[in-house]
């Protein structure tokens, strides 16, 4: 399944998310432009549509140009910037659908051709890869989210070494630690590596790994997840709260 933020063609990536540019640049195939829609349903939370130029020279937000900010009812953000002067079509505070049209791609702000800079950020601002969300391994519609982790406790709960019970987040999240103390007590002797990040103080995953220079990449969480005890891993809020109290503790098997 593929998520889409361009309304009539397919989006092609012509510059990918890392450490230093924490977002995706989209051209439509063949570099066309094209109108910018909505990733999913929320509610625009800041909006700039008075740019008219491109500007090497800005910094902060301004580097956006023309951009559109919209909050989802999950908590998460998605961004989308550059958008043509003039081409903006909602508001601040209104209520958007997803699949409807927020502007047009341009190049205002600090851009080099036209194109659509896109970010999908935590609810404290921290930003993740929209690839993610793009490609349809993560959604930010949150009955799609509701539907998947019912089926990842379901699976869980039918898995013989993984008997969880789920009537709490506590309660899943302390079974999760226990089962991984225990196997961890029984392979101490294997010299197995372990990552710590005592310092992070902060609640993703991502960024906590990220501050110990390791890959932080879906498939490599996906790895160290399943190093971790967690077979079914989709970056679900209880798996990631899980190994971010693992890495914290120094005792995320890597």
């Amino acid at each position: 399944m593929t998520s889409h933020v361009l309304e009539n063609v397919s989006e092609a990536i012509s510059n990918n998310y890392s450490s230093y540019h924490q977002a995706v640049d989209i051209v439509g195939q063949n570099s066309t432009t094209d109108d910018v829609v909505a990733i999913s349903d929320g509610q625009v939370e800041m909006v700039v549509k008075d740019v008219k130029y491109t500007n090497h020279n800005t910094e902060g937000t301004a580097t956006y140009g023309n951009f559109v900010k919209l909050k989802h009812e999950n908590g998460k953000k998605s961004l989308y910037a550059h958008l043509k002067y003039g081409s903006i079509e909602v508001s601040n505070g209104e209520n958007v659908s997803k699949g409807e049209k927020i502007g047009t791609m341009g190049e205002t702000g600090n851009a080099y051709g036209a194109h659509l800079h896109f970010e999908v950020r935590n609810a404290d601002e921290s930003r993740e890869n929209p690839n993610d969300y793009l490609t349809g391994t993560k959604t930010l519609d949150n009955k799609k989210e509701d539907e998947t982790t019912k089926t990842i406790e379901k699976t869980n709960h039918n898995t013989e070494n993984n008997k969880i019970e789920t009537q709490s987040n506590n309660i899943l999240i302390e079974n999760l630690t226990n089962q991984n103390d225990q196997n961890i007590k029984k392979t101490s002797t294997t010299h197995e590596t372990t990552l710590e990040n005592k310092n992070y103080y902060g609640g993703s995953i991502v960024d906590g790994l990220k501050g110990i220079n390791v890959d932080s990449s879906y498939d490599n969480r996906c790895q160290i997840a399943l190093k971790n005890g967690i077979e079914n891993y989709h970056g679900t809020y209880n798996q990631n709260v899980y190994l971010l109290k693992l890495l914290k503790t120094g005792k995320l098997k890597a």
